[in-house]
């Protein structure tokens, strides 16, 4: 089974970050070039990816945005299911990047980026818990029934960064200072001999 991560497009906290100060995480939609980025993409889905699929979102807005335009260009009668282990990486209820305390910076500082959890929130090692956890829970019992050739999942950059690093064995050194894939970008996994490979297949380019 072909499995296809899928960032969701610019969304209004990557334009500005300080929304987050007063509007959770799950609450911002895309912009209007996340629109069209998830258009381009749902495109590129509809024209490279060919057999039986199901399709897996975050149930952020922004996740469930992006994911609609592409559902919108499978065949129909596509499966299509909400899962919170796909949500993003949590940094608190309400995270204001302008007052972050003396306290705060202090164990960030000593903890590092991948063990430091946020107040109210996560660590990247969470994230990374939840990767290991939507693999067993739900990528392989699709294996296992093998009625499709292909996984579609709609996500966030720091799950993509995590669930790499869970398949791939990555040191715990590589994620401190991972970068996030494009938005609307498409990551393929394929396992052969038990073994798993990825490569980004593709990135949108669209003019705003």
């Amino acid at each position: 089974m072909n499995i296809y991560l899928i960032r969701h497009g610019e969304s209004e906290h990557n334009v500005d970050r300080f929304r987050m100060a007063h509007t959770h995480d799950s609450k911002h939609n895309l912009t209007e070039l996340g629109r069209k980025q998830a258009q381009v993409t749902a495109q590129f889905i509809k024209d490279h990816v060919k057999g039986s699929m199901i399709l897996y979102s975050s149930p952020y807005l922004r996740t469930m945005e992006t994911a609609k335009a592409i559902h919108a260009l499978l065949p129909e009668g596509t499966p299509f299911y909400e899962n919170p282990l796909l949500r993003e990486w949590e940094l608190g209820n309400l995270y204001d990047f302008n007052h972050r305390t003396p306290q705060a910076k202090k164990e960030f500082k000593a903890a590092g980026r991948f063990y430091y959890r946020y107040p109210n929130g996560e660590s990247l090692a969470d994230v990374y818990l939840r990767s290991s956890m939507f693999m067993h829970t739900v990528v392989q019992r699709l294996e296992r029934q093998q009625r499709y050739e292909n996984l579609i999942v709609v996500t966030h950059g720091a799950f993509i960064q995590m669930l790499l690093a869970f398949i791939m064995n990555w040191p715990v050194e590589k994620l401190e200072s991972f970068k996030p894939v494009e938005n609307a970008a498409v990551i393929r996994i394929q396992e052969a001999d038990g073994e798993y490979c990825y490569e980004k297949i593709f990135v949108p380019e669209v003019d705003q």
